[in-house]
């Protein structure tokens, strides 16, 4: 890209001026691993010229400020542990590695809300606020997440069902924005109707619109009672047929409503080693509930299992912690098992779920691959780990490709999207520009262009801009 100038001397010079000599990485020092995410592209990999870590917000600015005046890009960067090319350097550049900005800030319990710098681990925010009997629902199931990639991808998780996603769970952000300046949006407010709602905006942008540097989080009250249940089924389609029951009915209300399929679930117990999800196995529910009384939560068992027995499942009650760990590993489990694998993180309606599960399973079958999902059943987003199965190595990619191209349009004839959480990126670029509305991409590409006429800020990702 044109655009875009090769950084010489002078600038790496300005970069350790900002940052300090410690903090900047260039040539042979910078590792392979930031060439890409958890997705590794394909082909040769694409290094940046610099890798720089600054240690707050002061310092972000001062160096996106550099990239406006030498004209080269900036992409920022957390864990690391993406799922679709969010942090790729396209055309080179500078990646701004957040890991120093890694502090929680300040937790007010009777406020009920948390301060956190980006590069804090999800988990540690959960753990911190439940020091307090708090909760903080945001829970994408990984132990390796940072506050701000949920942020970048308005992350999920287990909890949306009851709690909604990343977006839901924020007051404030403070940004860097493509020019280099350092702003405050939104508030710790119930409502506000003063201007435009950035901060919406800037929660699943994917780091192309400014870069977070503060997060404040609304923390809710801990319940005293979590029960969780697996509900096993001989089939996919009758588990996904009850998710619309469990939520339909008033008294249940659940804070998580996660499906596996039985190959996974299969695949769980192995990598497990000591552990199974159930002696039954099948296709299975994952529910979790909250109840402030034992009566209350005997209560909403007893209707549970029986939801369950009508909808031809067996209703079981397995240790908690055990589930929700096997869960987090799902991806690792899955992996372990297959070198060759596609990664999709689709989203339906949920009342279209049942269909969708029934046409996924007839895709894969029709193309000789199989398919193994973990998904958020109770807001309708579907992981799907795709393997070659018997496909021939010379044949992957085009069956892979086949399958993505019919589960797309199967997905939007539903009223579904590509991407529940994960983002758009690299990985799915081609795909989000095939199935985008015209007049939709020319907003987004209009907003773009205005938030960065130059282009510096992580660009690449989603579209391009021409």
């Amino acid at each position: 890209m044109s655009l875009y100038k090769t950084l010489d001397i002078s600038v790496l010079e300005e970069l350790t001026a900002i940052v300090g000599d410690e903090y900047i990485l260039v040539g042979a020092d910078i590792a392979e691993e930031y060439t890409r995410d958890a997705w590794v592209p394909p082909g040769l990999p694409r290094y940046p010229e610099a890798v720089v870590f600054p240690v707050n917000a002061q310092e972000v600015a001062a160096i996106v400020r550099l990239a406006n005046r030498r004209l080269f890009p900036v992409i920022p960067r957390g864990g690391g542990t993406g799922l679709s090319g969010g942090t790729v350097p396209v055309y080179g550049g500078v990646i701004i590695d957040l890991l120093r900005m890694n502090q929680i800030i300040k937790i007010d319990p009777n406020a009920r809300y948390i301060i956190t710098e980006p590069a804090v681990l999800t988990i540690d925010i959960q753990q911190e606020a439940a020091k307090y009997g708090l909760l903080y629902a945001g829970d994408p199931s990984s132990d390796d997440c940072f506050i701000g990639g949920n942020v970048a991808t308005n992350a999920g998780g287990n909890r949306a069902v009851k709690y909604g996603v990343t977006a839901e769970q924020i007051y404030e952000l403070e940004i860097v924005t493509p020019q280099g300046g350092i702003v405050n949006l939104g508030g710790r407010l119930k409502k506000n109707s003063t201007g435009y709602g950035l901060v919406k905006l800037i929660i699943g942008s994917e780091g192309t619109l400014g870069i977070v540097t503060r997060i404040t989080l609304k923390l809710h009250r801990l319940p005293p009672i979590f029960t969780t249940s697996l509900a096993a089924f001989a089939n996919f389609s009758d588990a996904a047929a009850a998710v619309s029951v469990i939520l339909e009915d008033p008294l249940l209300d659940p804070i998580s409503l996660e499906i596996i399929d039985q190959k996974t679930v299969a695949a769980l117990a192995r990598y497990c080693e000591d552990w199974r999800f159930s002696e039954q196995g099948g296709d299975t529910l994952i529910i979790q509930l909250e109840a402030n009384q034992d009566a209350e939560q005997a209560e909403k068992q007893n209707k549970l299992a029986a939801i369950i027995r009508k909808a031809g499942g067996i209703h079981l009650l397995p240790d908690s912690e055990k589930v929700w760990q096997a869960r987090r590993e799902f991806g690792k489990a899955i992996q372990a098992e297959s070198a060759v694998l596609g990664i999709e993180d689709v989203v339906v309606p949920v009342d279209e779920l049942a269909g969708f599960s029934s046409q996924l399973f007839e895709i894969a079958r029709a193309g000789g691959l199989e398919v193994r999902i973990a998904g958020h059943a109770g807001d309708g987003n579907v992981h799907i780990q795709i393997l070659p199965g018997d496909t021939p190595e010379a044949e992957w990619e085009s069956r892979f490709h086949n399958f993505t191209q019919q589960l797309h349009a199967d997905v939007y004839s539903r009223g579904g999207r590509i991407s529940g959480e994960h983002g758009i990126g690299v990985k799915r670029k081609q795909y989000f520009l095939e199935r985008v509305d015209p007049v939709e991409l020319e907003l987004m590409k209009s907003v773009k262009k205005s938030f960065d006429p130059r282009g510096i800020l992580n660009p690449g990702k989603i579209f391009d801009v021409v």
